[in-house]
């Protein structure tokens, strides 16, 4: 058949291109599993969901849940946690098994959620300063409306005072002025 019109023909040998519609990725959802249907799937491993752990190598992670091949069958789940710096996610190994990863300290955990509590604040805070900013900017907006929609007045010439007043100094000046002249 004839080529659409801009498209160059496929070099000898080669089968045409495929057109066709490309297919979005899937949704996922939650993939980690934590503690559905009262399975408690990170307690093989020692540790819970959310929980802070420190790493053989001394990073800082945050336990997310359990990956399974077959969700279906439950079996060879992997630990997935997020490392604290990067928030890079990542499976290891079974911490179980292996040596060096603990459970961060009680103190550490309330810390994160005073940490957590002093973000969300901050951010209310920050949402709030927002929000007085941009009433005050429309406030003005409006009052320069009405200042533009006011009739103008009519400036009234500057009063010039009588040509006596100017050149002769008021009794108070000139007596200082003559007690000064007196003095030197």
């Amino acid at each position: 058949g004839a080529l659409p019109t801009g498209e160059a023909p496929p070099p000898a040998g080669m089968p045409p291109k495929k057109g066709g519609k490309k297919k979005a990725g899937k949704k996922k959802g939650n993939t980690y599993f934590t503690n559905e249907d009262g399975v408690e799937h990170c307690a093989p491993f020692g540790f819970a969901p959310g929980d802070l752990i420190d790493t053989p190598l001394g990073l800082r992670a945050v336990v997310l849940g359990v990956k399974y091949a077959f969700p279906e069958d439950l079996t060879g789940g992997v630990l997935w946690v997020r490392y604290a710096l990067s928030e890079k996610e990542a499976p290891i190994e079974n911490p179980s098994v292996l040596t060096g990863y603990k459970r961060a300290s009680a103190t550490e955990h309330l810390w994160r959620e005073v940490d957590k509590l002093n973000a969300a604040a901050a951010g209310k805070q920050r949402a709030r300063d927002a929000d007085d900013a941009r009433k005050r900017s429309e406030e003005a907006v409006e009052l320069a409306k009405m200042e533009k929609s006011l009739p103008q007045t009519v400036k009234k010439p500057a009063v010039k005072k009588p040509a006596e007043e100017v050149a002769a100094p008021s009794t108070t000046e000139g007596k200082e002025n003559a007690n000064s002249k007196a003095r030197a």
